[in-house]
């Protein structure tokens, strides 16, 4: 392929540049260019992808192929992030850890000054609500991006023709079915830690960081959270089942090798950041 041809996204046969149809297979090519560099979804269109996307994988899996973006995908590791923050937030619940005392705002003694005080349980709230999510959701971008790129490359080494572009998108709106378990994974974690042998704690000033490892383990080892693993396992292999058929339409390749370019990165991940604990 010449500087002076393209390749067709549908049918892979080499057209002439200036050509805005396939001649072969009638292929929309210069709408494909207009919408992969220029689609900007609302957030209303990105929960109907959603939806089109899980009830419709290979149709919308061609409408992902043309129409790429990053949005879904964003707002999916978000929300992760959120309910990733908020699950850590209940275990500390559940622990029956106290936080006593404030931060007093103003001058709390004098009636005539206004003032008042900003409990320490509020602000572990807001922390845990608010930045603790922020900070998650960086990382695991990070990881994202880093991780849809090291696919790319190993499903290009496999013949795939799926772009960067194209692929994170796909994998952006797979991951849904791990974003619900980790919002079931709240009420596993809930669950797990008020059946802990080491709950309550206690309050905050006597409590020591060996005492709350423990508790800790007591709970990620529980079987209440082997059956929350289990579930998860069980929803990434639906998230690889969709990430597949995407690459498989997109890709142009076959099933076999569409299955493992997208099984065997992505067991890689779950077993270092999911089963070894180094990140959720």
């Amino acid at each position: 392929m010449s500087e002076s041809t393209q390749k067709c996204p549908s049918c892979s046969e080499t057209v002439p540049l200036e050509y805005s149809v396939c001649p072969f297979c009638g292929f929309g090519l210069l709408e494909y260019e207009l919408k992969k560099f220029s689609f900007r979804p609302k957030l209303k269109e990105v929960f109907i992808r959603l939806y089109s996307f899980f009830r419709r994988p290979f149709k919308t899996s061609e409408e992902f192929g043309v129409a790429t973006e990053s949005k879904g995908a964003n707002i999916l590791l978000l929300i992760f992030s959120l309910f990733l923050s908020l699950r850590f937030y209940f275990i500390i619940v559940a622990s029956g850890l106290e936080f006593s005392g404030g931060i007093p705002i103003g001058n709390i003694d004098d009636p005539e000054v206004f003032g008042f005080t900003i409990s320490l349980g509020l602000i572990f709230f807001l922390v845990t609500f608010l930045l603790m999510p922020l900070i998650v959701w960086v990382i695991y971008k990070i990881l994202f991006s880093l991780g849809t790129w090291l696919m790319t490359k190993f499903a290009g080494m496999l013949g795939s023709d799926a772009s960067k572009k194209q692929y994170r998108t796909i994998i952006g709106y797979s991951i849904t079915p791990i974003v619900v378990g980790e919002f079931l994974g709240i009420f596993f974690a809930l669950i797990a830690g008020f059946s802990s042998s080491f709950s309550p704690l206690g309050p905050a000033p006597g409590i020591t960081y060996d005492r709350m490892v423990q508790y800790m383990d007591s709970v990620y080892t529980s079987g209440i959270m082997l059956v929350f693993k289990i579930l998860m396992v069980i929803l990434w292999i639906v998230m690889i089942i969709y990430s597949t058929i995407g690459l498989k339409v997109v890709g142009k390749m076959s099933w076999f090798t569409a299955a493992i370019s997208t099984t065997l990165p992505i067991a890689v991940f779950v077993y270092f950041f999911y089963f070894l604990n180094l990140f959720g």
